[in-house]
């Protein structure tokens, strides 16, 4: 089976005027796997917003060049956009206010993040319902790659060989078993360092880089790792073990 290509990560923008804060929301949630981007202001939004991708934001309400709500809920398409508001503003009034002006949920400061992440995913979820439908892009032909376990060999789909090393051939045994998924960091990590010997994130960074760089030179063909952004890796093409 010839795996498709994996789906982006959920986009998502923080629009906070204070930095510190601002910062702490995108580096948490940026460690679900999600496409963070931080805006301080209303005018900062506006290249995100056009993006036709669309995806959450997270508004706080008392911005330096105006009202939140005021200033950005006409941009926000359901069809597009979820929208969480997190905000100082803990009033009744306040929080119906922003319930009526499309908000999917309405959270009061100071924010826990854990709180922030299941209110975001939540948010994820029912955009992704809501989104019509695309039509399936159908997955490139990159041909069949064969990994021999016993000789440690690669074949590429012109027939070149290369003589892998015993953690290359681990990382694309992990491949191979789940085909068409993307994998984590953290999984590779794990199938990799068997031993527990302390892999690091950029050992294997090292680890893929070579490989590149190896398939590239001995087989004359780039080997379709595809890095997907912040998420980890993924094999593209049908790779079998033999």
């Amino acid at each position: 089976m010839i795996p498709s290509l994996p789906s982006a990560p959920p986009r998502v923008l923080i629009v906070e005027d204070e930095e510190d804060l601002r910062q702490a929301m995108i580096d948490y949630l940026t460690l679900e796997g999600w496409d963070v981007t931080g805006a301080g202001d209303i005018a900062g939004c506006q290249p995100w917003l056009r993006d036709p991708r669309g995806g959450v934001v997270v508004l706080d309400l008392g911005l330096p060049d105006g009202d939140g709500l005021v200033g950005l809920a006409h941009q926000i398409e359901r069809q597009r956009h979820g929208l969480v508001l997190a905000t100082a503003r803990g009033r009744l009034e306040d929080r119906i206010r922003g319930y009526n002006e499309g908000g999917d949920a309405y959270l009061v400061k100071p924010v826990d993040l854990r709180e922030l992440v299941a209110v975001v995913r939540g948010v994820a979820s029912r955009l992704s319902r809501r989104l019509p439908d695309q039509p399936a892009q159908p997955p490139p032909n990159l041909g069949i790659w064969t990994l021999g376990t016993v000789k440690w060999r690669l074949t590429a789909p012109n027939g070149a060989q290369c003589v892998l090393s015993n953690y290359e051939v681990r990382l694309l045994t992990l491949f191979a078993e789940q085909p068409g998924l993307t994998l984590t960091k953290a999984e590779m990590i794990r199938g990799v360092d068997r031993e527990g010997r302390g892999y690091e994130p950029r050992n294997l960074e090292i680890l893929i880089r070579r490989l590149r760089n190896k398939c590239e030179e001995e087989l004359g063909m780039e080997i379709p790792i595809q890095t997907v952004h912040r998420l980890g890796y993924a094999f593209l093409a049908e790779i079998r073990v033999v």
